[in-house]
């Protein structure tokens, strides 16, 4: 009887078709749920097996904690594991608390042990991300999340998503890292860093992204707009700082979960430090992302300078955006504090027509744009309304497409007149079904 076939003696994309049978039965991509044992059974069938088919999935998200920190060093030394890891997930994990604290903030003893967690692990990690090179890795580099959080953050209710919700504490403790007690090596591995879980302040953010050398993506939350002193330094030093990290061409900003407290309507600052280093930055994005922690309308200010709008100050000068092939916007009205910014719809619709009207001029100045996604949300008497405007460029033609409202004169001027100097032919399309939308 002739002996059975080994798997190497299978064509390469029979083995493939097999592995990918094999793993759709595994949920092997769930790294939340913590290490897929029977991934790892897979290993004992054979090397072939194992390096073919196990670790380009075991390796690929890897999720380290504290604890395993040493295991993983011991685990990833080889450069074929090395080159197959893509992101890894550092959590670090606060101490838990009693549940009758669940809607409390940390105190102040409570802040500072959680700081020294934090500051004591992130100078670990960096320590031991040390012994690898950026020729260990994939030529695109590796992705970094740190999720922060502790055990106790998850509340025992259900959200409308079905999914449980978090604590208030979670939502109002924010964290720090101890900047002159932790001292973080520069690392050149990691081209993406995202940050989840507890509320990481900005400054802290920076002390992260100052010691990622090939940093390119960057994907975290900034500090709502709130007239907080502390809130408005740490808002400005982010966005100064950012101006040092030349190499980051993708930016996503996101606000922190909603606050629990209201907050003061913030002022319009247009000229303000804040703003001007933000569209200074930007100017170096290929993407930018962001919501509520941006006010869009006051980020393009610069394109409605006339009547009735202050004019800018000297060396504030109208932003050439050269790098920016990819815009997504995200706002919010009359939702809820802190992000009170007008006191009726009559203000809102005025708001959203003009951050419209100004990114459809500001695109004069996105030579390279080739997606733009602007998204307005109007919250009155218990009702919804979104107002959705998307912007497309392929094959010479540029395609425009809104959703909640009608296109008036003066936008459909802005983005026309922007798409001719450029030479391209701009059409718009938008819904007719609904009668009763505005025409913004």
């Amino acid at each position: 009887m002739a002996a059975a076939p080994s798997l190497n003696s299978l064509p390469y994309e029979v083995r493939q078709t097999i592995y990918s049978l094999v793993a759709r039965q595994t949920n092997s991509n769930d790294w939340r749920k913590g290490p897929i044992s029977t991934i790892a059974h897979y290993a004992t069938v054979s090397r072939e097996w194992q390096e073919e088919f196990v670790e380009p999935i075991s390796f690929k998200v890897i999720r380290v904690t504290p604890k395993r920190l040493k295991s993983f060093c011991q685990i990833v030394t080889s450069p074929r594991r090395r080159a197959i890891v893509q992101t890894i997930c550092f959590h670090v994990s606060l101490d838990k608390y009693d549940p009758h604290l669940d809607g409390e903030q940390e105190t102040w003893a409570e802040r500072r042990r959680s700081t020294e967690i934090l500051s004591t692990a992130l100078g670990t990690f960096f320590r031991a991300m040390t012994q690898w090179q950026r020729s260990d890795t994939s030529p695109l580099g590796l992705d970094l999340h740190l999720l922060v959080d502790s055990p106790s953050d998850t509340s025992s209710l259900v959200g409308r998503n079905g999914g449980p919700l978090v604590t208030g504490r979670a939502l109002t403790s924010y964290l720090k890292l101890d900047l002159e007690a932790v001292s973080l090596p520069h690392i050149d591995v990691f081209s993406g860093f995202r940050c989840t879980g507890r509320h990481l302040q900005p400054t802290s953010i920076l002390a992260i992204v100052s010691r990622l050398q090939t940093l390119e993506y960057l994907d975290v939350e900034l500090n709502h707009d709130s007239t907080r002193h502390r809130d408005v330094k740490q808002r400005n030093s982010f966005a100064l700082g950012l101006q040092y990290s030349e190499t980051i061409r993708v930016l996503s900003l996101r606000r922190p979960s909603p606050m629990l407290t209201p907050a003061h309507t913030p002022p319009r600052q247009p000229w303000s430090a804040f703003y001007a280093h933000m569209r200074a930055f930007g100017q170096q994005c290929e993407s930018f992302e962001f919501d509520d922690c941006i006010d869009a309308l006051q980020f393009f200010t610069p394109f409605l300078v006339g009547p009735g709008i202050a004019e800018p100050p000297k060396g504030q000068e109208v932003p050439f955006f050269s790098r920016l092939k990819r815009l997504n916007i995200r706002n919010s009205y009359m939702m809820k504090a802190p992000y009170l910014r007008v006191t009726n719809r009559v203000e809102a619709l005025a708001s959203v027509h003009n951050v419209l009207v100004a990114i459809g001029r500001a695109t004069r100045r996105m030579p390279a744009l080739l997606f733009a996604r602007v998204c307005q949300y109007v919250l009155t008497d218990g009702q919804l309304e979104w107002f959705v405007l998307t912007y497309e460029y392929h094959a010479g033609k540029a395609v425009i497409r809104t959703k909640g409202f009608k296109p008036g004169k003066i936008m459909v001027s802005a983005w026309r007149d922007s798409a001719a100097e450029k030479g391209v032919k701009l059409i718009i399309h938008y819904e007719k079904d609904d009668l009763n939308v505005p025409e913004l």
